[in-house]
Formats: structure tokens, sequence, C-alpha cells
């Protein structure tokens, strides 16, 4: 099984959401076409911009928690989202 660490963003609201999962295809469909009671729900559209694989979970976990860090956020904001275009 793989772990993946991922990031979305909405550029609707400019949100980051950092999470992880072995689904990132059923997270995807929950976060952006299922009404949920998620309150990240009302910030959709999400894209995904960065994703990482892991074997281990415990390795995907720090990842993650690396990334919701403020530094995480800074290189995310500096160095993943210049690469998308969303018509700015």
């Amino acid at each position: 099984m793989s772990y993946k660490v991922f990031v979305l963003y909405s550029h609707l609201h400019d949100r980051l959401f950092v999470g992880y999962t072995t689904s990132l295809t059923d997270y995807m469909i929950t976060m952006n076409v299922m009404e949920s009671d998620n309150p990240l729900y009302e910030f959709r559209p999400w894209t995904l911009i960065h994703m990482e694989l892991f074997v281990a979970e415990e390795e995907a976990l720090i990842r993650d928690g690396f990334l919701k860090q403020e530094i995480g956020q800074n290189y995310i904001r500096r160095e993943v989202l210049p690469m998308f275009d969303f018509g700015s």
C-alpha cells in the first residue's frame, strides 16, 4: 500500500490544504463533488498541485506535518504554486 501526501489549492479563496491518504481519487471526489459536512467543501473547486508517494505511513505523516507548518506552506507558495497558471 502506498501513502500519498498531497497539496490541494483553492484558487478562488487562495487556500492550501495538505493531507495524506491511501486513496487520492476518493479524497478528491469528497472535496469537490460530494456535498458533505466537511467545512473545506465551501472552498471548492480544489486543484491538486503536488503529491508525494511513501511506502511507510510514518514517513508520510512526517512529510504531511512538515508541509502543514509555516515553513512548509511557504515552500509550497514559493516553489510549487508558481508552476501553475490560474488565470490571475
